[in-house]
């Protein structure tokens, strides 16, 4: 769960920076994108970071205590785990990782560094 929260974090902090100070960039997920025109960036990012991060730890954690259940040993609770935190958390990285990528190059060619 510490993973999920913290590419979760990195997503929403380079999407932050990016709307916000970064001319021409601009919200590419058509589902969040008149969120963030109707409350504002940051308020829209705030509730919803939330919201998919419990959402996510709510799915993952009732399929784990459902398979628990269902079989005795309980073997493949972790697994469920593994999945429903692993592939959230891969998918926000990379989301992080091109955003930074986002922002360096408009760094670049702003001429900061």
């Amino acid at each position: 769960m510490c993973l999920l929260l913290a590419t979760k974090f990195a997503d929403a902090l380079t999407t932050g920076i990016g709307l916000t100070y970064v001319p021409g960039v601009h919200e590419s997920n058509p589902v969040v994108a008149p969120i963030f025109k109707e409350v504002g960036v940051t308020e829209g990012l705030l509730f919803g970071s939330f919201a998919i991060v419990v959402g996510i730890v709510a799915v993952t954690e009732i399929g784990a205590l459902v398979i628990a259940r269902r079989r005795r040993n309980g073997h493949l609770a972790p697994v469920v785990r593994a999945v429903g935190y692993g592939l959230p958390s891969l998918l926000f990285a990379f989301v992080a990782v091109r955003n930074a990528a986002v922002l360096l190059e408009a760094i670049e060619v702003a001429g900061v560094f």
